[in-house]
């Protein structure tokens, strides 16, 4: 199950139709996860997490132009996906243009002020834009032709009071702001006739005895 890089964006167009898709953050959930239970699944991977988790073959997603420059530099064979324009909170990045990433349009990066609801585009070419890489992966994985879209990582928290994954370099994690769109996110795409769920790693919301902390709930 190779990932084929297309002549052009247009390539990606319902490429996985019919499939369940994997959408990988970086939350710290992922440590109770083995690596090889991704192998015979379509990942598609936030900014550097499927170099990160040393991954076989993954998309990668990536508002950052920093971040997919270096994803394409290190797996050449694989298809990395960012926007026209770097979004990320500097807007400086040098323009990505190894020849196996492909610029998708989007919508203006607006941060904290992103409404689902007001700003999600109606250009079916168009991915849309939040404030985390993750929003445009999901909307990616739609793209692919997803029957499902199952989440994993995308945490909203930290675990054990840890907020990324062993390895992975923590950055900003403006939890409130994800868990307030995260969802609608998620109901956007599930109006146009993709399920939408997330991967708990333990057995039961219990946690197995493990600390999450959110914005709003606190478990253990």
């Amino acid at each position: 199950m190779g990932l084929t890089l297309p002549a052009d964006r247009y390539g990606f167009k319902d490429a996985h139709k019919g499939e369940t898709v994997w959408v990988i953050g970086s939350g710290s959930s992922l440590d109770y996860i083995p690596r090889e239970f991704f192998a015979d699944k379509t990942c598609v991977c936030v900014n550097l997490v499927g170099t990160t988790l040393q991954l076989d073959r993954f998309y990668t997603v990536s508002h950052y132009h920093a971040d997919a420059i270096e994803v394409a530099t290190m797996r050449p064979d694989l298809p990395v996906i960012v926007p026209e324009n770097d979004l990320g909170s500097y807007l400086a990045a040098a323009p990505a243009t190894e020849p196996n990433i492909y610029h998708f349009p989007t919508g203006p990066q607006l941060f904290g002020a992103f409404d689902p609801l007001r700003d999600w585009p109606t250009d079916p070419e168009q991915l849309v834009v939040g404030p985390t890489s993750l929003h445009m992966t999901m909307h990616f994985a739609a793209y692919l032709g997803a029957a499902h879209i199952v989440i994993v990582g995308a945490d909203c928290g930290t675990l054990d009071d840890r907020s990324n994954f062993a390895g992975y370099s923590i950055g900003d994690n403006p939890f409130q702001v994800w868990q307030r769109v995260l969802g609608m996110v998620a109901d956007q795409i599930r109006a146009s006739g993709t399920s939408v769920h997330s991967l708990n790693p333990f057995v039961n919301f219990a946690l197995e005895g493990h600390k999450f902390q959110g914005p709003t709930v606190t478990i253990n």
